[in-house]
């Protein structure tokens, strides 16, 4: 009797040994990879957002909507989610195939297994379509020994996306920025500009 009791307690230890050995081995789901905060791309190019999770057990990957936590699919032609992670947009028609609640949307990589979920940060995703545009500035009147200020107005489906590079005056000489902001090549007597968030100051000497 002694010894069949010693057994059990035995093959009791044994079980307890491998079922702790088993769970010391397990983890949660932690996110080795993830996007920016924010990822803006061409509809002509198309992005891919990567996911990368371990754990173990091996962890399932999701990407969710960020506002409510709801799983999103493939929409055909426009989004594609893979198994390993990835979510794909890839390139599309201007126009015709811009969907604001896939192009511009607030997404979140999901993994999860039986010791939990983990989620990446808020991926802000935002797909620019590639069109003309045209800059202006207004004309502004400046009396001899006063100063002007001209703004470069740039419409605002492209202002994130887009900076000066130079001013052109009616003689067609170019003024592009210098390391301290300055505008050169073809300074004028008497005319300094500087540039400040699409800003041109000139200021006329009075000689």
């Amino acid at each position: 009797m002694a010894a069949l009791l010693n057994k059990v307690w035995l093959a009791l230890l044994l079980a307890a040994f491998c079922g702790q050995k088993v769970s010391s081995e397990e983890s949660g789901p932690v996110i080795v990879e993830e996007p920016e905060n924010r990822v803006d791309f061409s509809n002509s190019t198309g992005a891919n957002l990567h996911c990368s999770v371990r754990g173990r057990p091996k962890p399932t990957v999701v990407w969710v909507r960020a506002e409510d936590g709801t799983a999103i699919g493939d929409v055909p032609g426009l989004r594609k989610v893979l198994a390993n992670g990835t979510l794909i947009f890839p390139p599309f028609r201007a126009e015709e195939e811009y969907r604001q609640e896939v192009h511009a949307q607030v997404y979140r990589c999901q993994a999860t297994n039986p010791h939990g979920t983990v989620h990446s940060r808020d991926v802000h995703v935002r797909a620019v379509v590639a069109q003309d545009y045209e800059t202006d500035a207004d004309k502004e009147y400046v009396i001899k020994g006063n100063n002007a200020i001209m703004k470069c107005e740039i419409p605002s489906f492209v202002a994130d996306f887009v900076s000066v590079q130079a001013w052109v005056d009616g003689d067609g000489r170019s003024y592009t920025p210098a390391q301290d902001g300055r505008y050169g090549n073809g300074w004028g007597r008497g005319v300094a500009l500087y540039d400040n968030d699409n800003l041109l100051f000139l200021s006329y000497g009075g000689g």
